[in-house]
């Protein structure tokens, strides 16, 4: 008898990655829409996504791709600024 490795998140690795791309509308299906080149999406796939979200949104004025609190908006800001040295 063999083992058969399944998880319950379709194409995502792990539950977090899973409920991040819901929560940014992102695609749940299609593996390709992520820069990705293993079996499963990573949460760091993701957050690679969302990250050029907000970046688009800080340095280009497009719209936030979430709404958010003011308070976690500029923990946005400022972790990006911090991390980029923008």
């Amino acid at each position: 008898m063999t083992a058969i490795n399944s998880n319950n998140y379709g194409i995502f690795k792990t539950k977090k990655a899973k409920k991040l791309a819901i929560r940014y509308n992102l695609d749940l299906f299609d593996k390709n829409a992520y820069a990705c080149q293993t079996k499963y999406v990573s949460t760091d796939d993701v957050n690679f996504i969302v990250e050029n979200l907000w970046l688009d949104h800080f340095m280009y004025n497009t719209n936030p791709p979430i709404n958010t609190s003011l308070e976690e908006y500029y923990n946005i800001y400022n972790y990006l600024k911090n991390y980029y040295k923008i």
